[in-house]
């Protein structure tokens, strides 16, 4: 690199007061933020290098990302070689010297060649004693760590392995046999010229290999344009011409491939930016500041700078400059890897679209599905509904019918209960006329024989208005209902059947009042259906063993109503299944009684079950929640 005399008095003038604006506007306490942590990184040349820009950008995501405390990076460039006295790079180490007495440093990140020797020649002992990250190429005679006798300190090195890079340019062009070396005449373009003629000798038996150097830039171009188009172009470093004018590898590359009818190749991404190399496999100086970035966050995290490792494997990438790729026709190679990074391509609609117009098919597909699936089932709800309809009316139908059928069975009794009220009130209406005749009837007498008559006639109104309710298909609204007097109504409608086959009713209440909400008439044909099976039961027994008893008990919860019977007890063959629709053990039975009870009991929110008794019989039960009043 060139070096430049800066000993004027006013350009000594204007260092200082530049550094002394940089002491004042530096924060010198971090007690504000006392989970920062802090870290210093010095950059062996000027701030213009694309390699210093690459590995800052890998060392800032990756330290950034990573878990733990916020970090606050703080770079310097300390220009190593701007002065031949190394004015600049003494004055910023000379200031963190001073910022150290206040300042909190928690890691140090030296990067490039130089720093070391510059550090251990002006650094203070608490800045030589940070926790270090050296970053530095593989060049012979550099400072090293253990050379400053640093333990806390981990180094990391720049490995340029030239013959990754040649070897698979080759692969690209194999039928190129002339390879052409481009150099700077810096130092760093000197280490990677030497890289370039130690990797050649494996490929010097199937190759030509030219080196150009010290030569102006203007001299350069005029030389590429003459250079055979089956020719390999490499431009390993270029900071410096032979005329001595500073230019980047960028700038260089760039230039040179507009004036080359050969393919260039840089050896390092810092070439990356600009149009006209090819790319190829080449070492990462992005990866390299990533790998700087993860060692520097485990030191952050507690970790001792001797004991990590360092991750190598990644430093090499394959990239590619899509626009140079196709001016080759190299698209398509079979050379160039499937995990290959490409830049400047300019992606079709589709490409660039793809994943937007695949989704929306993909969406408008699953919502037309979704539609035509939505319809299938709708139309199958329809068909289910009217089916259900046409079902529930038959059911009605039947359990109307069932009704009535008890209905005919009950008339004869229901007439025989319906008589003796009757009789009695023509009766007592007959003595009462007897008793005009007479003159014999008194006020009292009078008064007594309209209440028989009222009596009378009330308890013929309460049989008619049961039985029209039992024969209604309707139901009515529920209400609070007391089961005893449910229970002795219910009795009453059958009890003349009953006592037509010679049946006693015994009635046991275990409690006074039991009150529960219900539809009376509903629960009504529950108790009347057990009722009237129980006295179907019992028709072939003896006269002697012809007893129904009618229970009434209660738990904490609940009110249990229970029908005993003394008949031949359960069918085996329908035991299990008695609640279900159509089973019947009667030749005349529609098999639809119990599964109604069923159905109704369990609408009141109660349960239902049968059950054999010892010695003889069945019992049919319910349940219903109690009401408390």
């Amino acid at each position: 690199m060139r070096m430049f005399q800066d000993k004027t008095p006013r350009s000594r003038l204007r260092v200082r007061l530049i550094l002394f604006l940089i002491i004042l506007l530096t924060p010198f306490n971090s007690g504000a933020q006392d989970k920062v942590k802090n870290v210093v990184v010095f950059c062996a040349f000027s701030s213009n290098l694309p390699a210093f820009e690459r590995f800052l950008s890998g060392l800032h995501s990756t330290i950034n990302n990573s878990t733990g405390d916020p970090v606050n990076i703080i770079t310097e460039y300390l220009d190593i070689g701007r002065s031949s006295d190394d004015y600049y790079p003494k004055s910023i180490i000379s200031i963190y010297n001073t910022k150290l007495r206040t300042l909190t440093v928690d890691l140090l990140i030296t990067v490039g060649p130089g720093v070391n020797n510059v550090l251990s020649k002006y650094g203070s002992s608490a800045l030589m004693h940070l926790d270090r990250i050296n970053v530095d190429f593989d060049m012979p005679g550099r400072l090293t760590l253990s050379d400053l006798k640093i333990e806390n300190g981990k180094e990391i090195l720049a490995k340029i392995q030239a013959r990754n890079s040649i070897k698979h340019a080759l692969d690209l062009f194999p039928d190129h046999k002339d390879v052409i070396v481009i150099c700077g005449t810096s130092r760093l373009d000197s280490y990677f010229t030497s890289l370039m003629r130690q990797s050649k000798s494996e490929f010097e038996r199937t190759h030509t290999f030219k080196f150009i150097m010290n030569l102006s830039m203007d001299s350069t171009i005029r030389m590429a344009r003459t250079i055979p188009r089956n020719s390999i172009v490499f431009i390993p470093s270029y900071l410096l011409d032979g005329a001595g004018v500073p230019f980047s590898t960028p700038e260089a590359l760039e230039m040179i491939s507009k004036n080359s009818p050969a393919p260039v190749f840089p050896l390092t991404d810092a070439a990356l930016g600009r149009r006209g190399g090819i790319g190829g496999n080449f070492f990462s100086y992005t990866n390299l500041g990533k790998e700087a970035g993860r060692v520097a966050r485990q030191i952050l995290n507690g970790g001792r700078p001797q004991n990590l490792e360092v991750d190598e494997s990644h430093f090499y990438v394959h990239m590619y400059d899509w626009k140079e790729l196709e001016r080759w026709h190299l698209t398509k190679s079979k050379v160039i890897p499937a995990s290959a990074i490409f830049y400047n391509r300019e992606m079709s609609f589709l490409e660039l679209y793809i994943g937007y117009i695949l989704g929306t098919i993909a969406f408008i597909l699953s919502q037309t599905l979704l539609i035509f699936y939505l319809y299938r089932l709708n139309k199958k709800q329809k068909a289910i509904t009217e089916k259900m309809s046409v079902t529930d009316g038959m059911y009605r139908e039947l359990v109307h019918l069932d009704r009535l059928s008890k209905m005919s069975i009950l008339t004869a009794s229901l007439s025989h209960e319906l008589f003796q009220p009757l009789a009695a009130i023509r009766l007592t209406a007959q003595a009462g006329k007897q008793f005009i005749q007479a003159e014999k009837l008194d006020l009292n007498r009078a008064s007594q024989m309209f209440d028989n008559i009222l009596e009378d006639e009330n308890r013929a109104t309460k049989l008619m208005r049961s039985v029209k309710g039992l024969m209604k298909a309707e139901t009515s609204d529920r209400e609070i209902i007391s089961l005893n007097a449910l229970v002795n109504e219910t009795i009453e409608l059958t009890a003349a059947d009953a006592k037509s086959q010679r049946i006693k009713i015994n009635v046991l209440f275990e409690v006074d009042s039991v009150l529960v909400l219900g539809d009376k008439i509903q629960l009504q044909q529950v108790l009347m259906n057990f009722i009237r099976n129980a006295i179907s039961a019992m028709e072939q027994n003896d006269p002697q063993n012809k007893t129904l008893e009618v229970a009434l008990r209660s738990n904490t919860n609940d009110a249990i109503v229970s029908v005993r019977d003394s008949g031949h007890g359960l069918d085996p063959s329908v035991k299990e299944k008695l609640f279900k629709p159509f089973v019947t053990t009667k030749k005349d039975g529609f098999g639809i009684g119990l599964t109604l009870c069923k159905s109704l009991i369990e609408n009141h929110l109660g349960k239902i079950w049968a059950e054999d008794v010892p010695g003889g019989g069945a019992k049919f039960s319910f349940s219903l929640p109690k009401v408390k009043v």
